[in-house]
């Protein structure tokens, strides 16, 4: 394996995957009829379908099409280890890998935490709201971004050599013991 000053920086800028766009239109369809049968009072079953196009609008700007401001829209894996993030708004922010993400060879789910975990700018806005004490920005539930890359939207040159980047190099919570040294993934082949 090269070492890290030689080894490019992973470029992820995901286009829009027809798979997911007829999942996500199709999970959505299969529910509408279902909330439409159900036995409740007229303005629930129309609260509840309010909800759901509110959620298929949001998965299809976000998820699927990557519109929305504060979507990832490209994830760069430097060669150093570290993230960083582009969001539908330009901006570029650092980001930390988190255990959640899922890897196998059909679907790729990179969950981020935005930020470095030290509290930095997103300590500091809290602070303006008098939350600061309440809940570390570490926590905040809407600091987590998800890649959901799938073999449509991707190279899949790119899209093999992230996952086997991953398992070389293990990421959070994957197959790696507490006092691995680098962060090296114990992961067996296969």
């Amino acid at each position: 394996m090269k070492p890290d000053c030689e080894r490019p920086p992973l470029i992820i800028r995901p286009g829009v995957s027809r798979r997911l766009r007829l999942i996500v239109l199709g999970l959505y369809g299969l529910t509408l009829p279902v909330v439409l049968l159900l036995p409740l009072a007229w303005p629930w079953r129309t609260l509840l379908v309010a909800t759901l196009l509110i959620g298929l609008v949001g998965s299809l700007g976000g998820a699927v099409g990557h519109h929305w401001p504060w979507v990832p829209r490209q994830a760069i894996w430097h060669a150093e280890g570290h993230w960083t993030l582009t969001l539908g708004d330009g901006r570029e922010l650092p980001a930390r890998l988190l255990a959640t993400t899922y890897v196998t060879p059909a679907l790729v789910i990179l969950n981020f935490r935005l930020g470095t975990g030290e509290g930095g700018a997103s300590a500091r806005g809290l602070a303006s709201w008098g939350r600061a004490d309440a809940r570390p920005a570490t926590l905040l539930p809407w600091s987590i971004r998800s890649l959901v890359l799938l073999p449509d939207n991707l190279d899949p040159d790119l899209l093999r050599r992230l996952r086997v980047r991953l398992r070389l190099e293990g990421y959070p919570g994957r197959g790696q013991e507490p006092g691995a040294e680098g962060g090296r993934s114990t992961l067996g082949p296969g």
